[in-house]
Formats: C-alpha cells, sequence, structure tokens
C-alpha cells in the first residue's frame, strides 16, 4: 500500500527532472545572446542536521543587477530529485564577489521555508540554508563550462 502512495510522487519527480534535464542540455549549446541564457552549475548539499546529502545542478539566470535566479535539481540517495527555484538579492562584495540571499517555500513536505544566504563569485557558489522545520545545511556549486 505504500508503494502505491510513493508512486505518483516518484512520477512527479521524473516528470521534473526530465524538464531540468532538457533545460540543462539546452543551456550548453546556448549561444551568446539567448534570450534567457543561463549559466550552468554543478556541485552538492548536505544537512548539518540530519548527515543527508545528495547533488546539486543549478541553472542559473541573471535577472538585474541586484538579482539572479537559480533553478535547482537536488537529488538524494541518487534516485529522488527535488527541483525548485529560488530568486536571490545580490550585493556587491570583494573582488567582484557577491553576497547573496533568498528564500523559497517549498512546502511542508519537505522542511517548509528555505532561507538562504552565501556568496558567488565567477566560479563559486556557496549559501548556508535553514527550514522551517529545523533542517540546516550548505549547498555549494562551481560553474560548469
Amino acid at each position: 500500500m505504500r508503494s502505491l502512495a510513493l508512486a505518483p510522487l516518484l512520477t512527479l519527480a521524473a516528470c521534473s527532472s526530465v524538464r531540468f534535464e532538457r533545460a540543462w542540455d539546452a543551456s550548453a549549446e546556448a549561444v551568446a545572446g539567448a534570450d534567457e541564457p543561463r549559466e550552468r552549475w554543478e556541485g552538492g548539499w548536505k544537512s548539518d542536521w540530519n548527515g543527508h546529502s545528495g547533488g546539486l545542478r543549478g541553472l542559473l539566470r541573471r535577472i538585474d543587477e541586484h538579482h539572479i535566479h537559480v533553478w535547482f535539481l537536488s537529488t538524494y540517495a541518487s534516485v529522488l530529485s527535488f527541483e525548485h527555484a529560488t530568486l536571490f538579492h545580490l550585493d556587491p562584495a570583494a573582488g567582484g564577489a557577491f553576497t547573496l540571499a533568498g528564500q523559497q517555500d517549498l512546502g511542508a513536505l519537505v522542511g517548509g521555508v528555505y532561507h538562504y544566504e552565501g556568496t558567488l563569485d565567477a566560479n563559486h557558489f556557496r549559501a548556508a540554508y535553514s527550514a522551517g522545520n529545523g533542517d540546516h545545511g550548505v549547498f555549494e556549486m562551481t560553474r560548469v563550462e
């Protein structure tokens, strides 16, 4: 019975990741001057709350001088994936880097509202996160050429 209850969630996660994978592949082939150029970033996440970790990929799109939109695909146990997007506010920091902050309500099933604070430079994205359910940890990615 439990397997039947999980089937719709696994199907939804698979469909979601297919859409992300198509956008990921298209971003690799994007040419300069595209309508919505996205940078590809890859790394991982780790929960300091429960020790869980997994893969993390992001498609980063610059909105304006002070904002980026990141479409994430997080994986867990190499089987489950979860897609979510966050708008981050950027403030200039030393050496051409930025501090960033954002939040996103991912729903009660996966922890509620997530708050992010971190740094971004030309090749590194690092954000500490904390969630409404008490989870907290780190997202880290590097830019993929």
